[in-house]
């Protein structure tokens, strides 16, 4: 009973990240006006706006217009909802599900527009920051190394100075075997999504989500995979 509530928590939300994201893009409230599809304008009931459920129930699609919705936010819900299930309450790391829901979070903005809003940097920063354990002279270093990539990538666009500045964020929470295991485990998933998924048009995708489940997968199996590496 209680991994059915953490699940509907975590998909909760994921929703309410979904509907902060989407709202945002378009600059309009997150209060008003109320729920409504975006190809009809049918205001959808409150039954419609179960997480997970709603979207199995009526198929992916608008009631009254059959418009498909989002798959991409369905399984942001989905696999948000599946990862509060797997929580352990009594062992809980306060610090580890900060910096979890500030990554799903800032997923659901990837997915919307591929931009990663500033305000969820810092508040991954501080998060991180809290959980550093790394010397000054390390943490100096890695300023250097970090500014060098962001001016690099600025010229060459290897990847999205967002996922940079979250790798930088995750480094002062993490050791490098952590890293190097959660970066493995996020290419490996990026590759799978372009093998299942239409290629993207502008040959560009959200990484975040990748770098959120190579987070998750490494703190969940670091028994397992830590040793390998260390």
């Amino acid at each position: 009973m209680m991994m059915i509530i953490q699940f509907l928590l975590g998909a909760s939300l994921a929703s309410f990240f979904n509907l902060v994201a989407v709202r945002r893009q378009r600059g309009e409230s997150i209060v008003a006006p109320r729920s409504h599809c975006d190809c009809c304008g049918g205001q959808l009931k409150n039954f419609d706006l179960i997480p997970v459920f709603s979207y199995i129930i009526l198929m992916g699609k608008c009631r009254y217009c059959k418009q498909k919705f989002s798959a991409n936010l369905f399984t942001v819900e989905l696999a948000s909802g599946s990862v509060a299930a797997g929580l352990n309450l009594f062992e809980i790391n306060c610090l580890y599900v900060g910096m979890l829901i500030i990554l799903i979070a800032l997923s659901s903005f990837d997915i919307v527009d591929q931009t990663i809003p500033t305000d969820g940097i810092i508040m991954l920063l501080l998060v991180c920051g809290l959980s550093n354990t790394h010397p000054v002279q390390e943490i100096l270093i890695a300023i250097l190394i970090y500014l060098l990539i962001q001016f690099l990538n600025h010229h060459f666009s290897w990847m999205g100075s967002g996922d940079i500045d979250i790798y930088f964020c995750l480094w002062l929470a993490l050791d490098i075997p952590s890293l190097l295991w959660q970066t493995f485990i996020a290419c490996v998933a990026a590759l799978l999504y372009l093998i299942v998924a239409p290629w993207p048009k502008n040959s560009k995708i959200p990484f975040v989500p990748f770098i959120t489940i190579g987070f998750y997968l490494t703190h969940q199996f670091q028994s397992i995979l830590l040793p390998l590496i260390s």
